[in-house]
């Protein structure tokens, strides 16, 4: 056995130990470390295949770097790719190897030039509302034109749709460094082709855009009623396309709904994949505040898990405003040198909490979801399965997981003692209805409103 291999053997057992079986088996077992470079400090691992590959950059990239510096004494930035990518690209761990220092310095200043730099795929947070979304992204960024081209996100606002792009620019940066990336805003675009007009450099303005590997533009709804914007836009679109370039967009809505946009750029906009950001479940609003938190440095008490609890009960539909919260908290806490409670907590965020969350129960859950579809709260936790009473019951039970923190098998025993699986199948029936129907979906938010009045 080689030294690498004997390392990758300690990583694993302290991994192992971090984990859940399943995890481990389905994601973990089977890798390899390829290659440790202690020039640059980075680790090669190969999975064994590409959806362990695509799982553990989105979602373990932290644990493995934290159990190589328990296991090395050293922290190395982890690569992961398939065996075969690194038998078809050969090259890449030359090329690595050859990196200089100035060659480092210029990725840094290009990721602080045109990308947020911690907006990367270690710090996206997957839950159920964004795991496909997050899924394809990674797809794109390891594989530019070849996977999804044109690849479409939307989203409400503040749900990380500006994140994934980040996410994927940087990749591509890190990987394919010979990739021309542009990022843009909509609002970006179209400030360069008015100029462009303006000062009859339209030419050059195309040059810019056409000559791009991967065209990133965000929220591109704001081209609607822009008609020579969109012109533009579907000119670039059709080269870039046709020269096999990727191409990248983000919008609050599908682009069927994208009613005042060119009929010939909402059907360019569908042809390959289109996948939404639901708002984040209970769950994964927590886990993005400790995400958050311990990037940060703040040590994670039996207090600040409450007030995690406490900002993920309130705040359920943008993750900006979650993280807004915490931030200042940190902020006071800093200033004033206070603990963080949550005494602490109400007295800094009251705007955020007073009224709401804090003092929802189950019970003024089922009260307001019976008033809605004039139901008795019998019902609920009877045993009928009528569509009349089973529907408002799973949504009952889902806004219970999201609005307070009762466990799946504590929300059971309160609907006529059952199954925690039944509960998990009505919140994931739920968020199905929510993401694909707007009636219902407008329905469970009146629900969510009356409760927090």
């Amino acid at each position: 056995m080689t030294d690498k291999d004997k390392i990758w053997q300690a990583v694993l057992k302290d991994v192992k130990n971090n984990c859940t079986q399943p995890t481990y088996d389905g994601f973990f077992s089977g890798t390899t470390l390829k290659k440790l470079d202690n020039e640059i400090n980075v680790a090669y691992v190969a999975a064994g295949s590409t959806v362990a590959a695509n799982v553990l950059s989105m979602r373990y990239i932290s644990m493995i770097s934290s159990s190589l510096e328990n296991v090395t004494g050293s922290r190395y930035k982890v690569v992961v790719k398939t065996e075969g990518e690194y038998k078809t690209e050969d090259n890449v761990l030359k090329a690595e190897n050859r990196t200089s220092k100035a060659y480092n310095l210029n990725i840094n200043f290009m990721k602080e030039k045109i990308f947020n730099p911690k907006y990367t795929f270690d710090n996206f947070v997957v839950g159920e509302s964004n795991k496909y979304a997050a899924s394809a992204a990674m797809a794109v960024a390891k594989d530019p034109a070849n996977t999804y081209n044109p690849f479409f996100i939307y989203g409400g606002s503040g749900l990380g749709k500006t994140h994934l792009l980040n996410a994927i620019g940087i990749y591509i940066l890190e990987h394919k460094t010979d990739k021309n990336i542009i990022f843009v805003s909509s609002e970006t675009f179209t400030n360069d082709v008015v100029t462009g007009i303006e000062n009859k450099k339209m030419d050059e303005v195309r040059d810019k855009y056409r000559k791009a590997d991967v065209l990133i533009v965000d929220d591109i709804q704001f081209f609607e009623g822009k008609e020579a914007t969109q012109e533009e836009f579907f000119h670039t679109f059709n080269i870039l396309y046709d020269e096999h370039k990727q191409i990248i967009i983000t919008s609050d809505r599908p682009p069927e709904n994208l009613t005042k946009l060119d009929d010939r750029l909402k059907s360019r906009f569908g042809w390959n994949m289109v996948v939404d950001i639901q708002p984040p479940d209970y769950e994964t609003r927590v886990a993005i505040l400790k995400k958050k938190a311990v990037g940060e440095g703040v040590e994670i008490d039996d207090d600040m898990e409450e007030v995690f609890k406490l900002i993920a009960r309130n705040i359920t539909d943008n993750i900006r405003l979650l993280e807004g919260a915490l931030t200042r908290l940190l902020s006071f806490s800093q200033s004033f040198d206070e603990h963080i409670d949550m005494a602490f907590a109400k007295r800094v965020i009251n705007d955020v909490i007073s009224g709401s969350s804090s003092t929802i129960t189950p019970e003024n859950i089922k009260k307001a979801v019976c008033r809605h579809f004039k139901i008795k709260m019998s019902d609920l936790e009877g045993k009928s399965r009528k569509n009349s009473i089973a529907f408002p019951r799973q949504i009952a039970m889902y806004l219970c997981r999201e609005m307070t923190d009762y466990s799946n098998v504590r929300i059971g025993s309160i609907f006529g003692n059952r199954d925690h699986s039944t509960v998990m199948h009505a919140c994931k029936k739920v968020r199905g209805y929510i993401s694909s129907d707007d009636e219902i979906r407008n329905v469970v938010k009146s629900i969510e409103e009356s409760i927090k009045d």
